[in-house]
């Protein structure tokens, strides 16, 4: 499948705006959590030509001029935001790092600043210690320390110096009696197998000042403005909004996808606010509150729903309360702001389906499998596909597209109904598709009879399911393994099984198994030797999913 190199240049300048640009360099303001060096997507341009092409109304990519590349000369950290600079030409590069040298760079550095600093306005002087301790490095440029906004011991602080590193910044607040919120050291092993979102520097460069090297008597100013989330940090100690805003920048690579427009903008504790999931389709949002979780009154919520209004342009606001776990108590969709949207169609890397965000426990489009179809699409390109537990058919209609006739299973009569819809609204007609209504198990049965084989299976089941005809129960950690010995006569040799499963409590490592586990059950019912597979994929969760590592675990196995 072919991806369009076509992005939303609104969601650019919004969240990467232009400060200066001339014909030696180009500065924008960085937002948290973004590597401007990085692809949009997979073998595409850096956010920082998209940018560029962005504001200057024409394309890096169809430029061939050697010289005409964008070479990085000031980045703040990963998590730090304000002036990320660049030179257009290498002697523009030359030129700054002569200045970076002799000490002509000015940078104004605001922090968001806990502790009693002495007065309001602080110079330092360098070649002072932090400690009396001989390890300790000095303090290497002079700096003056001006405090902002303060409520107690929490302080907007503003620290200007020749100084370029962290380090010496961090230095500069402390030697002032001050801490830098957020800044704390994390081991490798709790960075590893995080249980909730790790506090990030709340740093900002504002200011970045030098002379223009190529004109006399000039001076380039270039300045990001302070985030509003620091001053809201100071003025009511919470955090909520500097974790929304380094959220939704993250996913900055799927919100400049001309033909995404649905994901999931915040993934709870692991974001920084327990309780709180937000999922994005076109201009509706579905809040999930899961109650004794979520911090927050009815206003909170509200503010939260506001805040995304005008950062997504949303139009409608559906919140979804959800009890705690065990808890058999039931909450009504309350619709927030805007009118009832009823039925939306989105579009996920290309394909379109129908969604009902707001009217029940699922939308219809499980969003964290949006690789997952793009990869099952190419694969299945032309061949067969069986989609098993199929609900809405989102990965067949994904295939289709590239030409898959496709076998769609699922006991429910209206999902079906609801993915020939899907298939209709791409234009693919149902000629080459089937829909049965079965159990999955006796499927197998009917499917053996019938000789069928198939190149692709996909087998994605719920982590718990009770059916009244046929009466069962199906776990996924008993009856994975079943499911996988019962596909694995209908894969055609050299063919390809997807599985995947959500629940939170189950490994990768335990999905892998339950394939050896189903080789070898296999051949001793069969009685011949085990049939050989390769696990050719683990992917990975998209962007939008990735800080809650449990949310799903999938593997793509051939069997020869």
């Amino acid at each position: 499948m072919k991806h369009k190199t076509e992005y939303n240049t609104k969601i650019l300048a919004q969240l990467i705006p232009v400060i200066y640009t001339d014909e030696y360099y180009l500065a924008v303001a960085k937002p948290p959590r973004i590597d401007l060096e990085s692809t949009a997507w997979r073998r595409g341009p850096r956010f920082i030509d998209l940018v560029d092409a962005s504001a200057s109304k024409k394309s890096k990519a169809a430029k061939n001029d050697s010289d005409d590349t964008l070479r990085p000369l000031i980045l703040p950290e990963r998590y730090a935001t304000g002036v990320a600079l660049f030179a257009r030409t290498e002697d523009a590069q030359r030129r700054f790092a002569g200045m970076a040298r002799t000490g002509k760079l000015r940078f104004g550095h605001v922090a968001v600043a806990n502790g009693k600093p002495p007065r309001t306005r602080i110079a330092l002087k360098p070649n002072r210690s932090a400690t009396k301790t001989k390890a300790a490095k000095p303090l290497q440029q002079a700096a003056k320390i001006e405090i902002l906004d303060s409520t107690k011991d929490r302080h907007v602080a503003r620290c200007n110096t020749a100084a370029a590193s962290f380090e010496q910044l961090r230095k500069a607040f402390r030697l002032s009696g001050l801490s830098i919120e957020g800044d704390q050291f994390i081991s490798p092993k709790k960075a590893e197998k995080p249980k909730q979102m790790q506090p990030r520097p709340l740093v900002h460069l504002e200011q970045l000042t030098f002379p223009h090297p190529f004109e006399k008597n000039r001076e380039i100013n270039m300045r990001a403005a302070i985030p509003g989330p620091f001053l809201e940090v100071v003025r009511t100690g919470k955090l909520r909004n500097v974790h929304l805003y380094s959220a939704l920048s993250i996913r900055l690579s799927v919100l400049v996808e001309k033909d995404t427009d649905c994901l999931r903008l915040f993934c709870g504790k692991f974001e920084g606010v327990s309780g709180l999931i937000v999922d994005q389709y076109k201009d509706v949002l579905e809040m999930e509150v899961q109650q004794g979780k979520f911090q927050g009154d009815d206003s909170e919520i509200g503010e939260i729903a506001d805040w995304y209004t005008t950062h997504v342009k949303a139009k409608t606001v559906y919140v979804k309360r959800t009890a705690r776990t065990g808890s058999t108590k039931k909450y009504p969709i309350e619709l927030l702001r805007g009118k009832d949207a009823g039925e939306v169609t989105v579009q996920s890397k290309g394909t379109k389906f129908i969604v009902t965000p707001g009217q029940g426990l699922s939308s219809g489009l499980f969003l964290d499998h949006r690789e997952n179809r793009a990869y099952i699409a190419k694969l299945a390109q032309n061949q067969s596909l069986l989609n098993l537990f199929c609900y809405t058919c989102g990965f067949s209609v994904a295939a289709a597209r590239e030409g898959a006739k496709t076998t769609n299973v699922d006991l429910s009569v209206s999902s079906l109904e609801w993915g020939k819809r899907n298939f209709g609204i791409n234009g693919l007609p149902l000629d080459d598709h089937m829909f049965i209504k079965s159990d999955a198990f006796d499927y197998f049965k009917r499917a053996e009879r019938q000789k069928k084989s198939f190149d692709v299976i996909v087998i994605d089941p719920p982590s718990f399911a009770r059916t009244k005809k046929p009466k069962r129960t199906f776990e996924v950690k008993k009856n994975m393994i079943d499911l996988i010995v019962g596909a694995m006569p209908l894969l055609k040799g050299g063919g390809h099984m997807l599985l995947a499963t959500n629940h939170r409590q189950l490994p990768l490592a335990w999905l892998i198994e339950q394939v050896d586990d189903a080789v070898d059950r296999d051949a001793m019912k069969n009685k011949r030797g085990p049939r050989s597979f390769q696990i050719v994929a683990k992917p990975k969760l998209p962007i939008d999913f990735v800080a809650d590592r449990a949310y799903q675990k999938t593997i793509v196995v051939r069997f020869d």
